[in-house]
């Protein structure tokens, strides 16, 4: 009751205190029901204000519990991405990529160990200090500046860049700036990662120095120069301008390494483009094609076709002085050491082509620098030769006939004719064998024309073992015929076939084969076959002697004639060649170089034969000096192998060749 008392109290004005208080008395004087009846009746309204009261503050307390307990949610989770932040960020800081934080002004505020010990530095003497520390003095001018507008645009910039170490070399890094702003606390910075590249540069270096450039020389090689001259034809095409480009092929470079080994071969390459790049200028371009093939490329000349051609003839001839300064090379001894310098001359063969004006093929500026070249290996070699139009149709018709000739031994268009060979006492003793070439288009083919084409493409192999396998089939046949048997039968060897490494037993295959008498066979071989490699040669003739045939040294005192292998060779016949002979009646010198090589022959018991024998005053002179046999179109000239037979058994009868009796 005194409750009740206290909150009708509460809505009561002090100066109507006493009337209320006499109104309560009065109440409490009633029975329960009644009280409360008239305590509704006298202060529902102050009832009605207190529970609006009691309601609101309920509510804001309510509201005040649900934003306490939501603010409470958002710290715990702001709390937890902190959390995981700072463990990454400390993650971050001790990997071995090296980071940094920096300020506004790209001071650093912090630096990891891996930062620190990719460039030297302790991680107390990065802090404090400007990025501008890191920067490589390579870095081109402007590259920076891109960068950090990459940044302030993007936010980030990540690519290659070039650090500098303490000690002031360079560090190729992969670098990631990114930008830091967080407004509500004024932060402003930016993170840094490095990642040391300097492994993938190396590698990436030796990949590309084992793509683009020679191992031996160390020069840019084909697939670089191809590269670079498609550059430059798209340059110069653009600024209408002329480039030019040489072909330097190395002279009898193969006889160098054959008397010498490879090893003294590729010290001549080495410092063959070691010359070469002490001449070209700082836009040219010199490279090694392969083998003793090198190329110079010229990228700006004149833009007029004589100026530019000019200039490109004036390195043109540089080089090749160059070529025959004297080159000093170190020759292996027997006992793996270098025994003495071999002080060796070399010459070249350049071709110039000029390209730049037209629109054209890559392949159509090598083919013109190439047939420039081939017409000064055609000119004698050791001369430099422009490009020549006239020179690129010889060109195209030797191509088409060597494309021919790999096809004729096939079509069966080659034929062997044979030319009689003579005693003394005009008694046939023997022929050779002479090959022919009737071409389907071009008819007759001289041998002087296509046989080096069959020397260069490797043909003459084939061509060789044939022209041997029909003589020994025509020697079988001879064996069983009375008027023929005694004949012998000489076959051309070429240095390309001589030099294969199964030559005697394709051989010896052969007289298996078609069972020929090895005793009336002689090869034909010259002089240079000799200067390969003398004991190599020296053992495969004296195999081929164990087999039974014998050998001749065609066209003697031609090539490179030495008395030294004369002694060491296992050889039958000397043949005095054709050029002595046609002035041996109207020239002394001549007629004493005959003379000697006869005196040479009969002093080793050697046969001689002289070739080209056209007229009764050369045939007379010859025998009086004591020629052994005859050869030429006074006796004979080539006939098919029917005619040769009935010729001999018609005009010489039983032969009598005594001297090629066992």
């Amino acid at each position: 009751m005194r409750q009740i008392i206290f909150l009708c109290g509460l809505g009561c004005t002090r100066s109507a205190w006493a009337e209320q208080a006499q109104d309560v008395a009065v109440l409490l004087s009633a029975d329960r029901p009644q009280i409360w009846r008239a305590i509704w009746q006298n202060w529902s309204s102050e009832i009605a204000v207190i529970a609006l009261a009691l309601l609101l503050l309920g509510l804001s307390f309510v509201v005040y519990l649900w934003r306490t307990n939501r603010r409470l949610r958002h710290l715990t989770q702001l709390s937890g991405e902190a959390q995981t932040s700072l463990e990454l960020a400390a993650a971050a800081f001790n990997s071995e990529v090296g980071m940094v934080v920096t300020d506004e002004f790209t001071r650093i505020r912090r630096a990891n160990s891996a930062m620190a010990t990719l460039l030297g530095y302790t991680q107390n003497e990065l802090v404090g200090q400007s990025t501008l520390l890191l920067r490589s003095a390579a870095i081109e001018k402007g590259t920076l500046r891109a960068i950090w507008a990459e940044v302030r645009s993007h936010g980030r910039w990540q690519g290659e860049l070039t650090c500098r170490h303490r000690d002031g070399h360079d560090v190729p890094c992969m670098v990631t700036v990114a930008s830091v702003r967080n407004p509500a606390i004024g932060l402003h910075g930016y993170v840094g990662s490095f990642a040391d590249i300097s492994r993938q540069k190396k590698a990436q270096e030796e990949i590309r120095q084992l793509a683009y450039y020679d191992p031996l020389t160390l020069l840019p090689n084909r697939r670089m120069f191809l590269e670079a001259l498609r550059t430059t034809m798209r340059t110069a095409l653009q600024n209408g301008t002329l480039a030019g480009v040489m072909f330097i092929d190395l002279d009898h470079f193969k006889n160098l390494n054959d008397a010498h080994g490879h090893s003294v071969g590729d010290q001549l390459l080495t410092l063959m483009a070691q010359r070469l790049q002490l001449l070209v200028g700082p836009d040219d371009l010199a490279a090694r094609l392969g083998g003793d093939e090198f190329v110079v490329m010229l990228p700006h000349l004149d833009t007029g076709e004589e100026r530019a051609m000019a200039q490109t003839m004036l390195l043109a001839e540089r080089i090749h002085q160059a070529l025959l300064a004297p080159f000093e090379l170190d020759t292996p001894s027997n006992f793996g050491i270098h025994a003495q310098a071999l002080r060796y001359t070399c010459s070249g063969s350049i071709g110039v082509a000029l390209f730049g004006l037209v629109d054209e093929p890559l392949t159509e500026v090598l083919k013109r620098a190439d047939v420039a070249m081939y017409q000064s290996k055609q000119d004698g070699r050791n001369l430099i030769r422009q490009y020549d139009p006239v020179a690129q149709k010889s060109l195209n018709d030797r191509m088409a006939l060597s494309h021919d000739l790999n096809v004729a031994l096939h079509d069966g268009q080659l034929k062997l004719l044979y030319q009689l060979q003579v005693d003394a006492h005009d008694q046939a003793v023997g022929a050779e064998c002479l090959l022919r070439w009737q071409h389907p288009r071009r008819g007759t083919v001289s041998p002087v024309e296509f046989i080096p084409l069959a020397e260069e493409s490797g043909a003459i192999v084939a061509m060789g073992d044939w022209v041997m396998r029909s003589a020994c089939i025509t020697l079988a046949r001879w064996a069983c015929d009375r008027a023929l048997c005694q004949l012998t039968l000489s076959v051309n060897v070429s240095p390309r076939q001589f030099a294969e490494s199964d030559f005697v037993a394709r051989v010896a295959g052969i007289l298996a084969e078609t069972g020929a008498r090895p005793k009336y066979l002689r090869l034909e071989v010259t002089e240079g076959i000799v200067m390969q490699d003398t004991q190599e040669v020296i053992a495969k003739m004296s195999e081929l002697c164990a087999l039974g045939l014998s050998f001749s040294i065609d066209d003697f005192g031609t090539g490179y004639s030495s008395l030294s292998y004369m002694q060491m060779l296992p050889l039958a016949e000397l043949k005095i060649d054709k050029a002595f002979v046609n002035d041996l009646t109207t020239s002394h010198r001549s007629e004493a170089i005959v003379k000697a090589i006869i005196s040479l022959g009969h002093s080793m018991g050697i046969i001689v034969v002289s070739e080209g024998v056209e007229t009764r005053a050369q045939k007379d002179r010859l025998l009086s000096m004591g020629c052994t046999l005859l050869q030429g179109y006074l006796i004979a000239r080539p006939i098919e192998c029917a005619e040769l037979e009935t010729l001999v058994v018609s005009r010489h009868g039983a032969l009598v060749a005594s001297q090629f009796s066992s």
